[in-house]
């Protein structure tokens, strides 16, 4: 019997401070089943938000396709012969 994989993400976005007020923003990415990545940096926060909402559809969607796989649920098709 196939078990259930519970699916935890959460993404942040935080700045770190450079010399003379230059500012660099990050996006922190983390899944329980993919683990947890850092992109950046960005020179603003706006677009370190727009990477953030793409980045969760994205793993969206690669869960969507790859959990099934991972917790052996997955079901093969059988193509009946004509």
């Amino acid at each position: 019997m196939p078990t259930q994989t519970d699916v935890a993400q959460k993404s942040t976005i935080f700045k770190k401070s450079r010399k003379k007020g230059f500012e660099q923003w990050f996006v922190r990415v983390t899944c329980n089943v993919l683990g947890s990545r850092i992109y950046g940096p960005f020179p603003a926060e706006l677009e370190a938000e727009r990477f953030r909402e793409g980045a969760e559809f994205e793993l969206r969607k690669l869960l969507d396709f790859e959990l099934p796989i991972l917790s052996g649920s997955a079901y093969s098709t059988v193509h009946a012969k004509r």
